[in-house]
């Protein structure tokens, strides 16, 4: 089943007089429950590509369909309702709050979104023990290291049961024991919840285990 639809999405930015194409006519199909890779050198327009699909951003022409739904066409209340149900996020740097522990953390996006304290909980409890860090569940960031923070971001990702999951550079900034580990725990994931993924990364042995594999030259994007 289709989850993502792209069509002849075009992108520009513009600095005074000069027009910047960062991608051009972009078309793609993604059905659920498939990982979709996208490499790129720095600057290609990978993580704009992103943000578009998530709504983060705005097209300067095209459209994009998740799920049926226009996200081109949303408002920003509509949209800000759409990233909390449809989307998890997992970025570079994990974004993890300092002022709560693991296991707060994890259940933020619920908190947000309205979810009753004690349903949450389960939840994240759970989500905890699938990246192996149950034990660590009232640990603050600073007692935590830098592989354990972005496991728990990748917990935080689940925690509204989103029907996409937006990984950008999602083990970047790790080293490589750490990145194996992260990697691994999060296709194991993204299987185990029947989750569709697109990933961007610069981990050309990562970029071999998705579904699909795309690359962004010159504002075009082509299968690999």
């Amino acid at each position: 089943m289709e989850i993502l639809k792209i069509d002849s999405i075009k992108k520009e930015f513009r600095t005074g007089p000069e027009k910047i194409v960062v991608l051009k006519n972009i078309d793609l199909l993604v059905e659920a429950g498939t990982t979709t890779v996208i490499t790129g050198e720095s600057g290609s327009g990978k993580s704009t590509l992103l943000n578009l699909i998530a709504g983060m951003d705005t097209p300067t022409s095209g459209k994009i369909l998740v799920r049926d739904i226009e996200v081109t066409g949303l408002s920003e209340e509509e949209l800000t309702q759409f990233r909390r149900k449809t989307i998890g996020f997992i970025f570079q740097f994990h974004f993890l709050l300092k002022g709560f522990n693991a296991l707060e953390n994890v259940m933020m996006p619920a908190f947000i979104a309205g979810v009753p304290g004690k349903k949450a909980k389960e939840r994240a409890l759970r989500l905890l023990d699938d990246v192996n860090l149950s034990h660590r569940k009232n640990h603050y960031l600073v007692q935590l290291s830098g592989g354990e923070r972005q496991r728990i971001a990748v917990a935080r990702s689940l925690m509204n049961d989103p029907h996409i999951i937006i990984a950008d550079e999602p083990t970047g900034n790790l080293d490589e024991k750490n990145s194996k580990n992260v990697e691994d725990i999060l296709f194991k994931l993204v299987e185990q919840y029947n989750k569709t993924m697109l990933l961007v990364t610069h981990d050309r042995g990562l970029a071999r285990r998705g579904t699909g594999h795309f690359e962004i030259e010159h504002g075009v994007l082509n299968p690999q």
